[in-house]
């Protein structure tokens, strides 16, 4: 059995979603190893819609503890950046199972880090030795640099789910004409203490915004904590987000690395909010680099007015942001269930004779 660990938010459970529904469609049909999904509850309806054939088992501290011995007798380990992993790690000494850890961030400090950003950076180095034996890291381009690690280091592309649903057909579900555009506002996926801080900030800014395009809202778990004038329409929470972001001309978020890919995957222009954490600056400061400016970065002093210039602006230079964002890889969760496959046949000891084959399965090369 692989034991795959998720955590709360969408962004997360989506890159569960491709790499398991990825990694089904590639298992050996003769010896399958089954893959088992470690969720917080929230989540179980919304996951077993999309993964109908995969048992969904409740995932917090308490369940970690308790069957840990049972946990260190699978095939394989992964998880979507569960700090908790960790008490595995030190319980399995040498021998057990391989624990492979997916994240993303920039890793490399430099000239324009704040303190805040360069402390982000440093957990993520942190986190990844303590949690992970291989920590595959999503790219948006071909890292220059590899981290100094005592895990092994696979650079990935990012992991991207495929639209199921067309434009006209989520255009019906909302209740618009087929030709008739609108913006998305996406303040994330999230649950708990996480969630955007200025959100309530941000809604009442938009309630403002003249434009000419319909606006829609996206749902998150635990629903929006808001009322909104009938001229905006809140979607329902779709199983699949990049259907909604895939059919919209221009999304407005809250930074994430979820919002991001999809934006990336369905080539729509992204505009993000102000960062309110050192993790949300980061994801900021890499959409900054992959534009090459502060285009799709809203300041935060920034009114309805102002927002709506902006909204102008990033739709004149739609096209060159959509030639951006074409470029980049998205075969993130075919590389991880082709490496998902190999590690679930092999040992903790093997892992350093793995090494060299799990490299040639990405297009990313490990430098120096």
């Amino acid at each position: 059995m692989i034991q795959y660990f998720v955590g709360r938010n969408l962004g997360h459970l989506c890159r569960c979603v491709a790499n398991v529904q990825k990694y089904q469609e590639k298992k050996d049909k003769n010896l399958p190893v089954e893959v088992e999904v470690y969720a917080f509850k929230h989540a179980h309806q919304w996951l077993r819609t999309n993964l109908p054939q995969t048992k969904i088992r409740t995932f917090n501290k308490e369940v970690l503890e308790k069957d840990k011995r049972s946990f260190l007798m699978a095939k394989l380990i992964m998880h979507d950046w569960r700090k908790e992993v960790e008490s595995l790690k030190n319980a399995r000494g040498k021998k057990g199972p391989i624990i492979g850890g997916v994240y993303h961030s920039d890793l490399f400090v430099g000239g324009d880090d704040s303190d805040w950003t360069a402390r982000f950076k440093e957990e993520v180095h942190e986190i990844s030795e303590k949690t992970t034996d291989v920590f595959f890291h999503m790219n948006l381009t071909q890292p220059q640099r590899t981290p100094k690690l005592s895990t092994f280091y696979l650079p990935i592309p990012i992991i991207a789910r495929e639209p199921i649903r067309s434009p006209r057909k989520v255009k019906e579900m909302l209740g618009l004409s087929v030709d008739e555009p609108f913006l998305l506002i996406h303040m994330g996926g999230g649950m708990g203490p996480f969630r955007y801080k200025y959100m309530e900030e941000w809604f009442e800014k938009i309630k403002g915004l003249k434009t000419n395009y319909k606006i829609v809202v996206a749902s998150q778990f635990g629903g929006v904590m808001e009322k909104f004038p009938k001229q905006i329409i809140q979607a329902p929470l779709f199983s699949n987000g990049s259907d909604l972001i895939h059919a919209a001309d221009l999304v407005i978020s809250k930074p994430g690395m979820g919002v991001m890919i999809d934006c990336i995957a369905t080539a729509t222009p992204l505009l993000a909010l102000p960062a309110d954490t050192k993790e949300r600056q980061v994801k900021n400061m890499m959409l900054r680099d992959l534009i090459g400016s502060d285009l799709c970065l809203v300041p935060h002093q920034a009114s309805a007015k102002e927002l709506k210039r902006q909204i102008e602006l990033v739709e004149a230079f739609s096209p060159q942001i959509q030639a951006v964002f074409q470029r980049i890889p998205k075969n993130g969760s075919e590389v991880v269930a082709e490496c998902m496959k190999l590690l679930s046949k092999h040992s903790l000891k093997e892992l350093p004779d793995l090494y060299p084959q799990l490299q040639t399965l990405t297009p990313f090369l490990v430098k120096g």
